[in-house]
């Protein structure tokens, strides 16, 4: 941490980046990262192609770009496993000095000059730390940045990845705003636009005899409804709220691509993910398409799956039917060695 601390110290042009279809964890923790090197007098920019207009409550949201042809002298990444998630239209990683990468994603590759990587529930805790060992006071302007990311990466602290010192920041972060306010914003407040989502995704839902729910919306849907992409990433969290439910799969179905998100109680939908591509957390995890059947098949055998690869025909570009049977498949396999191993 002290190495970035430094590097930060002596840079003056720095530009903030997130992932694409950023959610309440990466909008918090770039606005928070701004905010902070404002009052270290840093010229700073923050980039983000697509912000959702559901986070403008957050001060600073107006301040940031989609786009510049300026040349920065450092990039900090925040809450971005890879450079390939990276939303950065305007190619500014090929022009930087020097990359900084602050990640709480288990799958991040380390592929900035310097890594910040610590395994938290929420992206924004790393940051907190980060911005309280720079010298920097907390006040209103990070404190509700931080806590919207807390309250979105942890569902509002349901998750079972949440940590002591995750409590004891939201009693921290207390003292200075009113969390219930952002609580209500983030996870309890939606369109009838995000409503009529909702209810397609519901209508679609099916549950397996062993706890696994699957939905699926399409790229019609989305138009339809006149939902963003973070409007849809709510909806992976609701068959979960179901007791039998262990885990729970949504796919986005789209013309050239199927994405996945997936969500789990115990599971480890991260590993799971990882055999098709995809990455995330122990408890949640993504996947786009387009999966090579020879490293599927080598995945799966790696990770003593063997019951699934005699299934496997996965083409070049699977579709969405073969994908879900393919990936219910090793979650039943999962499931049944957790059951096994949990009694």
């Amino acid at each position: 941490m002290n190495n970035i601390i430094d590097e930060i110290k002596v840079s003056n042009n720095i530009v903030l980046l997130c992932h694409i279809n950023p959610d309440g964890d990466a909008i918090g923790s770039t606005l928070a990262m701004y905010e902070s090197l404002k009052k270290l007098g840093k010229d700073v920019d923050v980039l983000i192609e697509d912000p959702p207009e559901v986070f403008n409550y957050i001060k600073n949201f107006t301040s940031i770009k989609k786009s510049s042809t300026k040349k920065y002298e450092v990039a900090i990444i925040l809450d971005t496993a890879s450079r390939e998630r990276v939303s950065d239209s305007s190619n500014i990683l090929d022009s930087v000095s020097k990359i900084i990468v602050i990640d709480h994603h288990i799958s991040n590759t380390n592929y900035g000059n310097y890594n910040l990587v610590e395994k938290y529930p929420a992206c924004c805790e790393l940051v907190y730390n980060l911005i309280k060992e720079m010298g920097i006071t907390i006040d209103k302007d990070i404190a509700v940045p931080i806590a919207t990311g807390l309250l979105t990466d942890t569902g509002g602290f349901s998750h079972n990845d949440v940590l002591p010192s995750t409590f004891f920041l939201a009693g921290e972060l207390s003292k200075i705003i009113d969390m219930s306010k952002i609580y209500k914003k983030v996870l309890k407040s939606i369109s009838i636009n995000q409503f009529n989502i909702k209810k397609i995704a519901m209508d679609n839902l099916k549950i397996t005899s062993s706890g696994i729910a699957y939905s699926y919306i399409t790229e019609e849907d989305i138009l339809n409804t006149n939902v963003t992409q973070n409007d849809c990433g709510i909806l992976v969290n609701i068959p979960m709220e179901i007791d039998t439910v262990e885990v729970s799969i949504l796919a986005r179905i789209f013309k050239d691509k199927v994405r996945i998100s997936l969500r789990s109680n115990n599971i480890d939908v991260n590993e799971v993910a990882s055999i098709f591509g995809g990455a995330g957390h122990k408890n949640a995890a993504g996947i786009t398409t387009k999966i090579k059947d020879h490293d599927t098949r080598e995945k799966l055998r790696n990770c003593g799956v063997s019951v699934v690869v005699k299934f496997l025909r996965i083409s070049e570009r699977t579709d969405f039917e073969e994908l879900i049977k393919k990936l219910l498949e090793v979650l039943e396999g999962k499931i049944y060695e957790w059951n096994i191993n949990s009694k």
